[in-house]
């Protein structure tokens, strides 16, 4: 992505070094905030009571630490990466404490010597961190689904028609399963998901990665083929507002052509079934960044990655396929103060491709299994 770019080799030697320094901070700039682990049931019944956004799922994967904000009345998620608090999505809680807690934050990261960074923000808050002093970069686009407007009927809906129709016929069946799950079937969709991922790491912060923790915190949807062989796999996380994201996704090399779209077509039924109105794709980075001859330049320059970056990440593929099914599109943004951007984006870019280290939650998928049963 930034082969182009040579000047930023010293910025990310500098920026490696300072990321992973061990920094000796004095009491007075001790960072106070608790491990995620620590409180994991005060974050799931907050998100049950007030709705989650488009990434509070992720705070399951337990890379990141939450800040309690306007007394403990908005959550805020958030990793450390060298002198920057990241904070992966907007505050969740009371809307209107919102604007307070924006202001929190960023005193209390100042207050320990750091920086805030805003990370896929939406348009819906963004006057809120204009007003505290924040700049804007676009990161994409999530793709979401119309529940009760989608269709694979008539001229537009055939190919995709044809396909679960061949499935179907081939005896290859959909079904939503529920934790907890046994160790035969945590199994199998490991396997499922290490003949995916090959030779490539899982990733983190932003990205969600696979643990048989993560995986029985929620529904899985399953497609399996004539005997009775997992092929592709996607778990189901909700918003508590119904709204629903297909989250993890995983298939078979093998897999027939059309598999994905079959698993996805199955799920936005089943999720209009189950009354949800709402179904996201997930972001679709650098989507219509940098496509103005008005915009900014360091958005034109992700447009060069956009464009001709496909080597390093398959950014147009994955829009085309989002496309096939997406009713609408939210930008998302990045807000940021007082920094060098291109500092920023390699800072990103580590804490993205840095291997996550789940924790054991036993405590957690008991309570977890406890609600939904």
């Amino acid at each position: 992505m930034f082969d182009t770019a040579l000047w930023y080799f010293p910025i990310l030697i500098f920026v490696f070094f300072n990321s992973y320094k061990i920094n000796k901070l004095n009491a007075k700039n001790k960072l106070i905030a608790s491990n995620i682990d620590l409180q994991l049931e005060r974050v799931i019944r907050f998100l049950e009571d007030n709705g989650g956004n488009h990434v509070s799922h992720l705070i399951l994967l337990q890379d990141k630490d939450v800040y309690w904000a306007a007394e403990d009345q908005v959550l805020i998620v958030f990793k450390r990466i060298g002198n920057k608090l990241v904070v992966l999505g907007d505050p969740i809680g009371v809307e209107s404490l919102i604007p307070k807690s924006i202001k929190e934050f960023q005193e209390y990261s100042v207050s320990n010597g750091l920086k805030p960074i805003f990370y896929q923000i939406s348009p819906r808050f963004m006057h809120l961190y204009h007003d505290t002093g924040y700049r804007f970069l676009k990161l994409g686009e999530e793709a979401i689904v119309n529940l009760a407007n989608f269709s694979i009927e008539g001229k537009q809906g055939a190919k995709l028609r044809t396909r679960v129709n061949k499935f179907t016929r081939n005896s290859y069946t959909f079904s939503v399963i529920m934790p907890p799950y046994s160790k035969a079937v945590l199994s199998e969709l490991k396997g499922v998901s290490d003949a995916w991922l090959g030779n490539q790491k899982e990733k983190g912060f932003s990205v969600v990665s696979f643990s048989d923790e993560y995986v029985s915190c929620f529904p899985v949807a399953l497609l399996k083929d004539p005997e009775g062989k997992i092929l592709a796999f996607a778990t189901l996380a909700s918003d508590h507002k119904k709204s629903i994201t297909i989250d993890l996704m995983r298939k078979l090399p093998e897999s027939p052509h059309g598999t994905m779209d079959v698993l996805f077509i199955h799920i936005f039924k089943w999720a209009k079934e189950n009354g949800y109105q709402n179904c996201s794709l997930g972001m679709a980075p650098l989507s219509n960044v940098g496509d103005c001859k008005y915009s900014f330049r360091s958005e034109k320059f992700f447009r060069l990655a956009y464009l001709h970056g496909n080597s390093l990440y398959n950014f147009k593929g994955l829009k085309e396929f989002k496309s096939k099914f997406a009713s609408g599109w939210e930008p998302k943004y990045l807000a940021y103060r007082e920094t060098f951007l291109p500092v920023v984006i390699i800072q990103l870019l580590l804490l993205i491709n840095s291997t996550p280290h789940p924790k054991s939650v036993v405590d957690k998928i008991k309570y977890l299994m406890k609600k939904t049963g």
